[in-house]
């Protein structure tokens, strides 16, 4: 036969091994592993000049012919495996005669040489033989050349025994480049060889026998030698040695093993082989042993402990030796390892399922939207390290990932983990921008300052690192302002933050924060929003993952309540539990970490996996423990890991591993125990400047001892910060000292940090100090004064937590102050306590504590020097009960303190008449803290009159008009002023109402009102509407509510967002769109549980439902779909009549447009009844209100010739011409057809032509097509109902194709069933083309006639 052959039909060359063998050696590029350019042959280093021994030598090491040969060899094995599967299923035999069919011979004989039977198979890919180039790259298949001699085989355990030794034969040839296996040794089998290579065999190991092993003793020479206890891994080498020499295992104290050797006989040869020239070679050593295992199978049997059993484990340990050749193939640097001893990366094990389900759902977010993971287990289950492993795979991919974690003794840090996951990534950002001055930090800089202005600073004072993003042109904001907007603003300016890094660098974001079960109330709500706000928006891209311990997230947790939040909402949401892992999980960890194969550390990781029950954290401690012990160990000789696994097996376990790692913890030295209990009181992991601070703070050195512990692998050091290698370890070291003393050495720590402090301003060092201190508490204070130093230093803290907008941390803090002050702490101490009680009512209300708000105010009461001294925390008394919906009871205490301060109602109009626009603008700012404190009072008053005494809210609005012309201007003189000017609106005043909203805008901005722009723009936008566009005023209720968030003016952002819908829908913006706005709306106001304007929606959007017709996806609100009408909303209407009226109008706006008579005629007459409900500020909603409930009186009236509905009608239209006399563009398209159905009534037909046919124009003309569709279809029904069938026809069509253009296909479709059972015709829209529809020419002429 040729050494090779091809063949066409198969694209594919055949080689013998040996030939491919030389070939694919050739083809090694020898200059890469040198790093000489490949084109310099003629150079006296390139390896084409080395000689050709040396060549051969570094081709056979290289990776290159290393991959490519052990792909050979697992296709060999593989196909052994295959065959024998196939001989097992044919009843044992490899020749099988059933139905007088014979099977070809699959195995070469066992006599043979299975060498010279292998043919390596390349893919030519259509080339020609000289063509074909790196055969290692080439390899489709490898097998054995068919042969006439078969195996003489019954299926036997020893029979695959000798298969695997001979492909160990096959592999030592492979591996060595060629080279034959030298035969030493006698032939141990019961056949003779005939080819002398017995007798050459015999004198290869006699000059190769290192020792005399026949004339001495070798088990009695080194147990002598071992009793001297060294050179131990010199003894052990020896005895492998020996064993590799004969073949035979000399130190197994079972001798009938060798006898059956022996006496054992087969019909070929076999010979004892050593795989020590394979080593001299340089191949790695895990290869040699993979080899050295098989040949164990000489004789039909095992003869060593790491022999194999079967094919398959050979199949097995080649394919991981290609899937993983730095774990499996290449040798470790076991010098090294003597030195440092076992070392763990971060390889997660066992965890590719979660791992999978966790990049599924991030997939999903990065489509758009948002989706939340939550990974629970039990503590040392490896969460953390999945979610570390997660967040490499997002920085693969371009993602953005920040990490944070949250820490059991930080929780006094505002926003702790949130917080520093913002910062570290701000900090990474400002090491590119040093070491790349062309990195877009920069502009990410510009888009926050384009994006959030100058309310970028209060991020600022959260991520320290961003001030150095943004340079020194963030200058702060003194603002005086309400608790709940300030945290509200903060949660807003993260997603604005959020949104700002994705579109920079054009990334989607993931957080990850770790340990969730210490997470802060205030993070977690921050989170929330982040979640909600990427739901509503498609472009917005977040992902969040968290992780927490198994069983500790109770109900009351934040995190509970986020789950049940995500559940009402659109974000995705994943739950992962991990359990311990299982025994074949174990070995894996083991087999990786040691860098042996799976089936070398199976009986090791069954005692290590029952010794640990599966928990990784106590398997890496036990492997690391087992490994400072000597029991496992690295072999300088064998170049591996090696045990003794009697010892292991005997070794006592405590039973968990806190238990384990206390007593790791104790066997260290008394200093460096004292240290690590000095960090463990700090958390879980410590900044090296901080450790600095300490060491000054309690004059002691520290680092030193952390070192030791860092060399123990019980501390972590990772670039300058020092780390516990586990939450556990901090725990079981935390756990060491006894209550009473943990609490002292707090409260030491925290006196020594507090000075600190105090002399380098450091807002960091103060959180950690009062933290200390707090967690000492006030029973172990032994001197008076330091109980009120330690109060102040709580209400330092607090403050600075107010400042960053975490009023639960604030909160804490400042209860903790309360907690320290003594006795009689109101007249030793009465400015102090003051302070203290009216920032926690401050604080309790943002956190919704009511009831806290209320004691706090009688306490201070009672004891308050002065009706001054009691303002503040009244005014937030009065906030407490509006909000808890105490009406009553908030007007009676608002209007008491009015009366004491002496606001007395002037004539506001003629005191303004006064003062033209530029003085308006020019008197100066109010400053005097009562009467700012006066203005909040009248701004709270005016809400609680707005809902209890609706006639009485403008004298209110009087009043701050007044106060502010007497007293000078401040923020809310703007909102004053606006709402003076609507209630002018209102009374019919519009133009001088459109004048003071004009001006409270202005001022607004002069002043800066930032808290105050909100609820300007949206009440100013409800009486702009009545002069400017109402397309235009939409984009100004935009504004409105990115100022109301930005702010955190919930309540008004939520007013915005109502209005927004309304005059999207009143403008005749496409339905598709309205309903998309809506639904993320609702959602949003699901998110906030502002319950009132939630009831106030509804309504409305189930209009456009109505109109669209057949829609399924629809959010669910308040427990139910939002389309259905709850029982919950009919009974708030029975209290709320300006809810009712809402409801009302829309059904009676359905029944009208569908042109349900009945239905609609009694809804009118409900609607008539609450229609003339007081309103003192003027709605866009108003004017619809007045022109569909005129269309309304006027079809009723036509119907039943009813006067009484006749004259609502004109009533309508004089109302009408009113607001057409301010806006032609708004209003005269609804005058003429309300004059239209006029004359309808009427019967003047000739009136109402040329009024429809005006009012279709003008509504085309002023871009309102809902109106211009109705316009069309009213004019329709009038020349239906005139006896002009033929004329109506092409207006219901037109009507038709604008309805459709509006996307009303509800109504589209009732239309056209109208029309058909009129007119008895197909009629459809593209039939319009070819109909008599009066073009706009026509329409123009009628009008001017």
């Amino acid at each position: 036969m040729s050494t090779a052959a091809t063949s066409s039909s198969t694209a594919e060359t055949t080689f013998l091994l040996s030939k491919w063998i030389g070939r694919a050696i050739d083809e090694v590029d020898l200059s890469a592993l040198v790093n000489v350019n490949a084109s310099t042959v003629a150079a006296p280093d390139h390896p084409s000049q080395w000689p050709a021994n040396i060549r051969h030598s570094m081709a056979l090491c290289s990776d290159e012919y290393l991959l490519s040969a052990l792909r050979v060899a697992h296709l060999l094995a593989d196909g052994l495996c295959e065959a024998e599967d196939n001989i097992a299923e044919k009843g044992g035999r490899e020749n099988n005669n059933d139905d007088d069919e014979l099977l070809p011979s699959l195995l070469p004989a066992p006599g043979t040489n299975w060498a010279d039977k292998v043919q390596v198979h390349l893919s030519s890919e259509g080339a020609e033989f000289n063509e074909i180039s790196k055969f290692h790259f080439n390899i489709k298949r490898a097998d054995f050349l068919p042969s006439d001699e078969a195996a003489d085989s019954r299926g036997q355990s020893d029979d695959c025994m000798r298969r695997i030794y001979s492909l160990g034969i096959v592999l030592y040839e492979i591996f060595s480049g060629g080279e034959r296996p030298p035969e030493m040794g006698e032939q141990t089998g019961g056949g003779k060889s005939d080819d002398g290579t017995a007798e050459l065999s015999q004198e290869l190991a006699e000059k190769l026998d290192l020792f005399p092993i026949d004339d001495v003793d070798i088990v009695d020479e080194l147990n002598s030698i071992s009793e001297l206890n060294l050179f131990d891994d010199i003894i052990d080498d020896r005895y492998s040695l020996c064993n590799d020499i004969r073949g035979d295992d000399f130190f197994n104290a079972e001798n009938d093993r060798k006898s059956k050797r022996q006496t054992q006989s087969c019909s070929y040869k076999v010979y004892d082989v050593s795989v020590e020239p394979l080593k001299a070679k340089c191949l790695p050593g895990s290869l040699c042993d993979l080899v050295a295992n098989m040949l164990d199978c000489a004789n039909g049997s095992p003869s060593g402990e790491d022999s194999y059993h079967n094919m398959s484990e050979v199949r097995d340990d080649l394919q991981l030796m290609l899937d993983k050749p730095a774990i499996y193939l290449y040798d470790q640097d076991i010098g090294r390892l003597s030195i440092t001893g076992l070392q763990f990366g971060g390889t997660v094990f066992g965890r590719n399922a979660e791992l999978s389900t966790v990049k599924d759902a991030y997939r999903r977010s990065v489509s758009g939207g948002s989706e939340l993971v939550i990974i629970s287990g039990a503590s040392g289950s490896g969460k953390s390290l999945l979610g570390y492993e997660f967040g490499k795979h997002v920085s693969a991919g371009g993602g953005i990932i920040l990490s944070g974690k949250f820490d059991q003794l930080q929780q006094g840090t505002p926003f702790s983990a949130l917080a520093s996951a913002f910062n570290v990534y701000c900090g990474t950002l400002l090491l590119l921008e040093n070491s790349d001055p062309s990195s877009i930090a920069g502009e990410l800089a510009s888009n926050l300052r384009s994006s959030l202005g100058r309310d970028v600073h209060h991020l600022t004072k959260l991520i320290p690192n961003l001030a150095i993003i943004l340079g020194p042109t963030t200058s702060p904001i003194n603002r005086n302002e309400d608790c709940d907007n300030a945290q509200k603003r903060l949660q807003y300016l993260l997603c604005q933050f959020v949104e700002v890094i994705s579109s920079t660098f054009s990334a989607p974001v993931t957080l990850f924060l770790d340990d969730l079960q210490w997470a802060d109330a205030a993070s977690i709500e921050a989170v929330n929003h982040l979640l909600t706000a990427a739901s509503l928006s498609h472009d917005k891209r977040f992902f969040f993952l968290g992780c927490c311990r198994k069983g500790e997230i109770n109900e009351g947790h934040p995190v509970r309540k986020l789950l049940k939040n995500v559940e009402r909402s659109s974000v995705g949401c994943t739950n992962i539990k991990l359990d311990l892992m299982d025994e074949h999980t174990i070995n894996t960890m083991v087999s990786e970490t040691l860098r042996l194969l799976p089936r070398l550390t199976r009986s090791l990781s069954s005692v290590i996996y029952h010794k640990t029950r599966g928990n990784p954290l106590f398997v890496s401690h036990l492997m690391l423990s087992l490994s400072k012990e000597g029991l496992l160990r690295p072999s300088l000789s064998r170049r591996r890991w090696e045990w003794e696994m009697k010892k292991i097996e005997d070794r006592e376990m405590p039973d968990d591993v806190a238990m384990f790692l206390n007593k790791s913890i104790r066997e260290l030295p008394d200093g460096v125990q004292s240290s690590l209990c000095i960090l463990s009181c700090f958390g879980a992991s410590a900044n090296v400047s901080f450790i600095e601070t300490l060491e000054r703070a309690l004059q002691k050195n520290i680092r030193d001892d952390l070192d030791v512990a860092v060399a123990k692998g019980l501390l972590d050091k990772i670039g300058v910060e020092y780390r516990f290698s586990h939450d556990r370890i901090q725990e079981a070291t935390y756990n060491m000292m006894e209550d009473r003393v943990r609490r002292l050495f707090h409260f030491t720590y925290g006196l020594s940090l507090a000075s600190l402090s105090v002399e380098e301003e450091c807002d960091g060092i103060l959180f950690v100090a009062v933290n200390q201190l707090n967690l000492g508490g006030p029973a172990i204070v032994q001197d008076p004064s330091q109980s009120f130093t330690v109060a102040g230093m709580n209400l330092r803290a607090g403050k600075k937590a107010m400042g960053m907008s975490d009023f639960k941390t604030a909160l804490s803090y400042i209860n903790h102050g309360i907690s320290f002050l003594r006795e009689h702490h109101w007249g030793e101490h009465y400015d102090l306590s003051l302070e203290l009680f009216e920032l926690a009512a401050k604080c309790a209300l943002s956190n919704g504590d009511h009831k806290r708000v209320s004691l706090l105010f009688e306490q201070v009461s009672e004891v308050a020097h002065s009706f001054e001294d009691k303002l503040e925390i009244t005014y937030t008394y009065v906030r407490s009960l509006l909000t808890s919906s105490c009406l009553g009871e908030a007007l009676t205490k608002g209007l008491y303190v009015l009366n004491e301060l002496d606001a007395l109602l002037v004539e506001t109009k003629s005191m303004l008449a006064e003062h033209s626009d530029e003085q308006l603008l020019s008197l100066p700012v109010m400053t005097d803290r009562t009467k700012l404190m006066a203005m909040k009072f009248l701004s709270r008053t005016q809400t609680c009159l707005l809902h209890t005494n609706p006639k009485s809210q403008p004298k209110a609005t009087l009043h701050m008009v007044q106060y502010s012309l007497q007293h000078g201007m401040s923020g809310l003189s703007s909102f004053a002023l606006i709402l003076y000017g609507s209630f002018l609106a209102c009374l019919g005043d519009i133009p001088t109402g459109y004048r003071y909203v004009k001006i409270a805008i202005k001022l607004a901005q002069k002043l800066n009102a930032m808290n105050n722009m909100c609820e300007v723009l949206t009440v100013g936008s409800q009486v702009m509407g009545y002069v400017e566009p109402l397309q235009s005023v939409n984009e100004l209720i935009v504004r409105s509510l990115e100022y109301g968030l930005a702010v955190g003016s919930i309540g008004n952002a939520m007013l915005s967002c109502s209005m927004n819908i309304v005059c999207a829908f009143w403008t005749g913006k496409h339905l598709s769109l309205v309903k998309s706005t809506v639904d993320d709306t609702l959602r949003l106001m699901s998110s906030h549980s502002t319950l009132v304007w939630i009831l106030q929606t509804l309504p409305l959007y189930r209009t456009v439902l109505a109109m669209i017709g057949n829609v399924d996806d629809v959010p669910i609100i308040l427990g139910s779909r939002s389309d259905i009408e709850t029982e919950k909303e009919r009974k708030m209407c029975e209290t709320n009549l300006h809810l009712l009226k809402v409801v009302q109008f829309n059904k009676l706006y359905v029944g009208f447009m569908f042109r349900r008579y009945d239905e609609v005629k009694q809804l009118a007459v409900a609607y008539d009844a609450i229609a003339s409900l007081p309103f003192n500020t003027i709605l866009i909603s108003h004017s619809m209100h007045v022109f569909y409930g005129g269309l309304i009186n006027f079809w009723i009236a036509r119907k039943t010739m009813d006067v009484i509905w006749f004259d609502r009608g004109e009533r309508a239209i004089e109302k009408m011409r009113s607001y057409a006399d301010c806006s032609t563009w708004n209003f005269q398209n609804k005058l003429l057809l309300l004059q239209a159905e006029q004359c309808f009534y009427l019967e003047d037909i000739e009136s109402a032509k040329r009024c429809y046919d005006a009012a279709i124009l003008s509504a085309k003309e002023h871009k309102f097509v809902h109106e211009e569709a109705l316009a069309c279809e009213l004019a329709g029904h009038f020349m239906l109902e005139s006896g002009e069938g033929r004329a109506a026809l092409p207006y219901f069509l037109l009507a038709q194709k604008k309805y459709h253009e509006w996307g009303a296909c509800a109504k589209e479709e009732s239309l056209e069933k109208y029309m058909k059972e009129q007119f008895g015709t197909e009629t459809t829209t593209e039939t319009n083309i070819g109909l008599n529809i009066p073009a706009e020419p026509d329409l123009r002429k009628r009008r001017a006639s």
